[in-house]
């Protein structure tokens, strides 16, 4: 599917049901979805008693309450009643979080069944799983999944929060929806410090499962700080020049490396070379990166300060977002809120600059705001008008106060809202410009995709490859020109000591694992590109750069284009079945 243009009013805020919402916007004009549902806990919540109407801290001043009674007004809405027939709550109803057949239209269950039979099954098992009001709950979940899954770009994703309630469950229909090949984490946030429970483990993490349109999705690691534990245990010298601290790390080659045996400063080189070009290390000398033993015994070891490393790469165990306290300037009231800087760290990771990212359950309004912070585009969708309230407090803060929240804007043309927050209301719903035709077909009528199973490898035994491109670069390593070396330097033919890896990285590679994408590498460069992401000719540019060349000059190494034709060669002899020749 091809993307398309946003039909949405950037920053808009709508209220409405998410169905009719996600209904008109376009086929693959979003990038990054990130929603916290209800978790069908079988309980009712806001008004706690008379003196206390909804949740909101804190509570709605006069002035609130008759913009908002004006909002309603100018969309026809005067009552409870008038609320139900455009499908959104009054604002002063109770959320109920109770589920039933009643709350699932005849309709949703034969489209369903029709289109998508899969998930049929998955809600006629869960009805006898777990009884009607999960299933009814899925049901409802999955037509606005079905229509979330049409508006993600193919280079889109899904972060959905949830807690122990239904996180399995919702983790099957995700899964019939978005298909096994494209679950990419579960995400487990702590949000909470433990707590007693005489009879169970005490529930204090909740879960994010996130999955992506297809393989090609956007993804950019992040990292938070290391554990003060591992900084105390690695970083403990200071030379008190400003740097501040820092590690020491071996300068010796882990493998041979007879053009690097030269010495240093009084100092052998080890026994397979140092790691560091003489150029290089001469550098590291001058900026002060080098700390030298008191003994000639002892070898140099090269300073990585602190302050220089990214940090440790995010996991999928989060424990250092902490939950939001009760007096945090974010805080709106409502029981589920999360903090900004949760979805900070999904949009950073997951969504591009300037992509949009979309909430539909959006009434604390923090997914909005990260988007903001971060200078991406956004809407959000809450099927009950208090949300506008939320969004026009969130958004009057220091942080985000340069923006206008303006409620007149039926009618103005989106290039002309500029820097403005606005709301719109359920007869102000986009439209959709993608048809729903047999190319870009309507959630409903998606066929499930049969399961993709790992397949072997390669056609060619990965032994018998590795000895195919050895042969074919004179039995020397394709990243830096390492090889198995007698006593007196000529080359040993043996597979030992090499490993097999990649030319792109496996999700850029349409054949990844076959012979045409394989190159032998030495071990050293095999573990390190594999954080790069990057093509075996872009990786060996940095090699050359850090003085890692075992060469004199990247063009002794194998000519990656002369291989590939080779390999292809190779790769379409052994395609072709020995019966058709």
């Amino acid at each position: 599917m091809a993307d398309n243009p946003l039909n949405a009013v950037n920053r808009g805020v709508y209220i409405s049901d998410n169905l009719p919402f996600l209904k008109n916007l376009n086929d693959g004009c979003i990038d990054l979805v990130c929603i916290d549902p209800p978790f069908a806990k079988n309980e009712t919540f806001g008004r706690k008693n008379a003196k206390s109407p909804d949740p909101l801290k804190p509570p709605l001043t006069d002035a609130e309450r008759e913009t908002e009674s004006a909002l309603l007004r100018r969309w026809g809405i005067r009552n409870e009643q008038d609320a139900a027939q455009v499908g959104i709550d009054w604002p002063e109803t109770r959320y109920k979080d109770i589920w039933g057949w009643q709350d699932v239209h005849e309709e949703w269950l034969k489209n369903i069944e029709d289109g998508y039979p899969s998930v049929h099954k998955l809600i006629e098992a869960t009805q006898e799983i777990h009884g009607d009001g999960t299933a009814a709950y899925l049901c409802y979940m999955a037509v606005g999944l079905f229509e979330i899954h049409r508006a993600l770009k193919d280079t889109g994703s899904l972060y959905l929060h949830c807690d122990h309630s239904v996180n399995n469950s919702l983790g099957e229909l995700l899964t019939a929806i978005f298909g096994v090949d494209n679950f990419r984490s579960a995400i487990t946030w702590k949000r909470t410090s433990t707590h007693s429970d005489a009879k169970n483990y005490a529930n204090v993490a909740d879960t994010i499962l996130y999955f992506t349109k297809s393989k090609n999705h956007v993804w950019s690691a992040q990292h938070g700080e290391y554990d003060q534990g591992y900084v105390n245990n690695n970083y403990r010298h200071d030379d008190n020049d400003g740097r501040g601290q820092y590690s020491l790390a071996d300068m010796a080659s882990p493998y041979p490396r007879p053009n690097l045996m030269y010495e240093w400063q009084g100092y052998k080189p080890p026994t397979k070379g140092w790691r560091y070009a003489l150029e290089t290390m001469t550098k590291l000398d001058n900026d002060g990166r080098i700390w030298y033993p008191d003994s000639k015994q002892k070898r140099p070891r090269v300073k990585r300060y602190l302050n220089e490393m990214p940090g440790r790469i995010v996991d999928s165990i989060w424990s250092d977002i902490l939950p939001l306290q009760t007096h945090s300037n974010e805080r709106t009231g409502y029981p589920t809120q999360k903090p900004v800087a949760l979805t900070e760290r999904i949009i950073k990771a997951s969504c591009p600059e300037g992509g949009v990212v979309l909430d539909c359950f959006a009434g604390c309004a923090y997914v909005a705001v990260a988007a903001e912070r971060l200078d991406r585009n956004w809407l959000a969708c809450d099927i009950n008008p208090r949300a506008w309230t939320v969004f026009k407090r969130q958004f009057n803060k220091p942080k985000l106060a340069t923006l206008t929240c303006a409620e007149p804007t039926h009618n103005v043309q989106p290039a002309m809202l500029g820097n403005i927050v606005t709301v719109h209301g359920p007869d102000e719903l986009p439209v959709r410009e993608t048809p729903e035709t047999d190319d870009a077909p309507p959630a409903f009528q998606l066929q499930a995709k049969p399961r993709t199973f790992k397949t072997p490898a390669s056609i060619i035994p990965e032994d018998e490859m590795l000895k195919i491109l050895l042969e074919m670069s004179g039995w020397i390593a394709w990243c830096c020109g390492f090889a198995n070396r007698r006593s007196d330097g000529t080359i040993i033919e043996k597979a030992w000591n090499f490993h097999l890896d990649h030319l792109n990285q496996v999700s850029k590679a349409g054949t990844s694992h076959q012979i045409v994408n394989r190159a032998p590498l030495c071990p050293h460069h095999n573990i390190v590109k594999s954080n790069h992401r990057l093509h075996l000719a872009e990786y060996r540019e940095t090699i050359a750069k850090n003085g890692e060349l075992m060469v004199s000059d990247v063009l002794e190494l194998i000519d990656l284009d002369y291989a590939f034709q080779r390999t292809m060669d190779i790769y379409s002899q052994r395609q072709t079945p020995k019966t058709l020749l």
